[in-house]
């Protein structure tokens, strides 16, 4: 169970300053640009995951926490930001003397760090990932002391922020023998803030657990990502409201807990109206335009839908769309255009059932979800070559997301965003004049689980054969995967004719987070309302999990702005009414 302990310790005057990137699709400004703005503030960041450790036992998110938090500072427009994960005691060293260059002329600097924190004899240390910690008096050899990172930012003139989300359950100190008559915490201790304009937030009271979480993030950092980005939102009232959704979101059993000085000048996130650029608003998006009944828009008039076929590829017309059958395979236009499968309506238990293993209790209570209409959903998840495409065009807000050099191609599109799959779903609309869309929860568990009620669709069992994912607790061998994504042709297609609807990528779905099916749409539709909204869920388990993650009922939530490495998103489509004969449905 993680514990993040020291968490936050925010702001002064954070600009977030939008700008756009063409008059119809607002960005965020770049770092260097807002450096440039009058009375600009540098502001900078080091952000430090460190979940491999090589003496204790893996920890879940703190790559995943941290990834969120740098985005979340390039967001708000830090000039710079240092994204660091798994240092042992040496790359930890250097990445904080590096760093503290780039401290000497800045107004406010920030130290994220997530992973092991320890207390002894009154002194917090934090834990790199090769750390041997044998006796209480090692510390001083094996970790780095927060102490150290304090006198690594007090240079910054007007504020010190230390974000540390560290675990209180720490594996490190039940082998530790005490040589000096030393006391050796659970995790980091209470802090004494002594110099001015500094903050240190703990993500639990002092003493008391904080959880991992089953999401993406941690509770407290999830909390965190919500509220720092609220525009003229002061910083001890973000704080507040972190510690409310945290205490909501774990029943109660964390609490996050602050210390630090703060002058009585308001400190935002969001820049002060002189700094933030102009936005202009969105204009309205074009509702798709249906074709006439019968008419074929492709140039030979073909009516075979058939993917391996010879039909053009161009928007279906009425009479296409009504010969179509379960697992006929059709795509909209030449490039960009997913290829798409046609799923028949049905019904399906949603959720797991509570001896499942892995369960968690938001995977319930499990309820009968009728999908009354066939419907089309992406044979593959939506890959590189296709966003690429889009972004050429004018679509996908030009954004084009780094591949982390594992090539572009047939991979699955990463570091994509709610907000930017949105954008994809958007565009082909446009370009096809049909209705393209995330898929609800409910759809995705269902093309998911394709007639089947076990924990994958093939069976109770997993192997790297099967999926992308890292080790596992049925019969996957840690890290025979897990190191990348694969092309989205890999293993094998499941009863619905989809691609890796488990493992590869977690895959973005239209709904809100709500922490259990009670109140969820029993007719397939998505859940737009309900616990929070700034985050949606994700579905499928990543590269970098777990088994457990990859089950066809688990879900977890994220922040609509969240981009990481295996996070990505297929897209659905609405058919007529009148596609797919009642004799062919299921």
């Amino acid at each position: 169970m993680r514990n993040a302990i020291l968490a936050v310790l925010l702001v002064l005057s954070f600009v977030r300053a939008a700008g756009a990137e063409n008059a119809t699709t607002p960005g965020p400004i770049a770092g260097e640009q807002l450096a440039a703005a009058p009375g600009y503030e540098k502001r900078v960041a080091l952000v430090i995951g460190n979940s491999a450790y090589q003496k204790v036992a893996t920890l879940d998110n703190p790559g995943r926490d941290a990834a969120a938090m740098g985005e979340l500072f390039r967001r708000i427009g830090f000039s710079r930001v240092v994204v660091r994960t798994n240092l042992d005691q040496a790359g930890m060293r250097n990445a904080l003397k590096d760093f503290s260059e780039s401290v000497e002329d800045a107004q406010i600097a920030v130290v994220f760090f997530a992973g092991h924190g320890i207390e002894v004899n009154g002194t917090n240390y934090l834990i790199p990932t090769d750390a041997v910690l044998k006796r209480d008096i090692d510390v001083e050899d094996e970790t780095v002391s927060l102490d150290r990172v304090g006198q690594m930012i007090e240079q910054a003139r007007r504020l010190r922020l230390i974000i540390l989300d560290a675990c209180r359950d720490n594996p490190f100190t039940s082998g530790m023998r005490r040589v000096a008559s030393r006391s050796i915490g659970r995790g980091l201790g209470r802090i004494n803030v002594t110099t001015s304009d500094t903050m240190i937030a703990f993500a639990a009271q002092p003493g008391s657990t904080a959880a991992d979480g089953d999401g993406v993030n941690s509770p407290f950092t999830t909390a965190l990502l919500h509220n720092l980005a609220t525009p003229g939102l002061d910083i001890r009232l973000a704080m507040g409201r972190t510690r409310d959704e945290v205490l909501a979101s774990t029943n109660h059993k964390q609490e996050p807990t602050i210390f630090g000085s703060l002058g009585g000048t308001e400190i935002s996130l969001v820049a002060s109206p002189k700094l933030a650029a102009v936005v202009p608003p969105v204009a309205p998006t074009a509702q798709p335009v249906a074709p006439q009944p019968g008419a074929s828009p492709c140039s030979n008039g073909a009516t075979t839908v058939s993917f391996s076929s010879s039909r053009e590829p161009c928007p279906l017309s009425v009479t296409e769309e009504r010969s179509l059958k379960p697992k006929d395979v059709f795509k909209e236009c030449e490039m960009g255009c997913p290829e798409m499968v046609v799923i028949p309506a049905g019904s399906f238990t949603i959720g797991s059932p509570e001896k499942e293993e892995g369960r968690r209790p938001h995977e319930g209570p499990q309820q009968l979800v009728t999908i009354g209409q066939a419907f089309a959903a992406g044979r593959f998840a939506v890959t590189f070559d296709e966003w690429d495409a889009c972004a050429a065009d004018g679509g996908c807000r030009r954004y084009r997301p780094d591949d982390s050099g594992w090539g572009r191609g047939r991979r699955p599109a990463t570091k994509v965003s709610w907000d930017d799959a949105k954008a994809y779903a958007q565009w082909l609309s446009d370009k096809t004049g049909k209705d393209y869309r995330l898929l609800s929860e409910a759809e995705r568990e269902y093309v998911t689980r394709a007639g089947t009620t076990t924990p994958f669709w093939w069976g109770s069992k997993i192997t790297p054969r099967q999926a992308n994912y890292s080790g596992g607790n049925y019969h996957g061998k840690w890290g025979e995967h897990g190191l990348k994504t694969f092309p989205v042709n890999s293993f094998d297609e499941n009863p619905f004719g989809l691609y890796q609807v488990h493992g590869n990528i977690d895959e973005w779905v239209e709904d809100c987070w709500n922490d259990s099916y009670r109140g969820a749409p029993t007719d397939g539709s998505a859940r737009t309302t309900g616990d929070d909204c700034s985050l949606r869920v994700l579905r499928g388990g990543g590269w970098e999990l777990g088994d457990l993650y990859l089950r066809s009922a688990n879900r977890r939530g994220a922040a609509t702005f969240y981009r990481y490495n295996s996070i990505g998103f297929r897209v659905a489509r609405t058919m007529s009414a009148a596609a797919v004969p009642a004799k062919d449905r299921r």
